[in-house]
C-alpha cells in the first residue's frame, strides 16, 4: 500500500514538473512558434499530460470534454497571446482528475 502511495506521488511530482515547461515557455515573450505549438494538441500543455500518462491521442474524442474545453481555450490564449490566461489553463488542466473520457 505504501509503494502504490510513493509511486501516485511521484507521477503527481513529474506532472507538476513536466507542466512546468509549458508554465515557463507562456512566462516568456509569446511568438508564432507558440501559437503553433499550441495548435497541435500533442504539443500543447494537454500533449503533455497525455506524454506523462504514457498514452497516445488517437482521436480528441478520447479526452473528456473538459480536457478538451481546455485545449480549444489554451489556443485560443496563446493565439490572443494572453499569457495570464494561459497560466490559469494550464492549472486548470494540471488540476483535472482525468483528461481521458473513459476513465469517467
Amino acid at each position: 500500500m505504501v509503494r502504490v502511495f510513493y509511486s501516485q506521488k511521484t507521477e503527481d511530482l513529474i506532472e507538476k514538473m513536466t507542466l512546468t515547461n509549458w508554465r515557463n515557455q507562456v512566462q516568456n515573450e509569446l511568438g508564432k512558434e507558440h501559437q503553433d505549438m499550441s495548435d497541435n494538441w500533442k504539443m500543447c500543455a494537454i500533449g503533455e499530460r497525455i506524454r506523462i500518462e504514457g498514452r497516445d491521442l488517437e482521436s480528441i474524442k478520447d479526452l473528456s470534454p473538459e480536457a478538451i474545453q481546455l485545449g480549444y481555450d489554451f489556443s485560443i490564449a496563446m493565439q490572443e497571446r494572453d499569457n495570464q490566461k494561459a497560466l490559469e489553463i494550464i492549472t486548470k488542466i494540471e488540476q483535472l482528475p482525468s483528461i481521458w473520457r473513459d476513465d469517467k
